[in-house]
């Protein structure tokens, strides 16, 4: 049994779940979409490590293939991706070259690393999604966006996921602390300052 494996996933479980409970009666008390598009992210990405945990308790091994936890993840970054979308609402929109090869970057990366597993389709998916989220995130700094902080996040959480994949590639021994778990408690963690940033967000609107 992957002992530090179960920890961090416990503890994403728990934070991500809790952060889409807060968000959602936020949303609910405050009638923001993009309080509600965080909580269905959070909602998403937690269920889909709830089926990779019950998978690695109940067959005792890591899923090989998990593409229940690929696509509930998908869905979040998706959520994630429609909330940067809606941020751009009375902007205007002109091409940015560095926002452009940022995205191209990371989409590529993400790609031939074939994150979120052996799928073409899936790692297509996703690293159209990352590199849109990155390209829009980048855009809105360079336009002097009053809310940077919260597309800074969004960019960290960005790369962190796409480094987490990276390191997996060369790591073997799940059950002791070492920097793929260091990466996987950072992604959680900034996505949790999602929240708060979203709020004080709504608050200011």
């Amino acid at each position: 049994m992957e002992s530090f494996e179960l920890i961090d996933n416990f503890f994403q479980i728990v934070v991500l779940l809790c952060a889409a409970a807060a968000a959602g009666i936020f949303a609910l008390r405050r009638r923001s979409r993009d309080l509600l598009i965080l909580s269905l992210a959070y909602a998403c990405f937690a269920m889909g490590t709830i089926y990779y945990v019950l998978y690695l308790v109940i067959i005792g091994i890591w899923p090989q293939v998990f593409y229940v936890a690929e696509i509930s993840w998908l869905a979040a970054w998706l959520f994630y991706l429609s909330a940067q979308i809606l941020r751009t609402e009375g902007m205007k929109c002109r091409f940015s070259l560095p926002a452009g090869a940022t995205a191209a970057v990371i989409a590529a990366v993400a790609f031939l690393d074939h994150d979120f597993g052996p799928s073409y389709l899936i790692s297509a998916l996703f690293s159209l999604t990352a590199g849109a989220i990155m390209y829009l995130s980048v855009s809105h700094i360079q336009n002097g966006s009053l809310y940077r902080k919260r597309d800074f996040f969004m960019i960290i959480c960005v790369m962190l996921q796409v480094l987490l994949y990276l390191i997996s590639n060369y790591t073997h021994d799940y059950t002791r602390f070492q920097l793929y778990y260091a990466v996987d408690l950072a992604l959680t963690l900034s996505m949790a300052a999602l929240l708060p940033l979203t709020l004080r967000e709504v608050k200011r609107a």
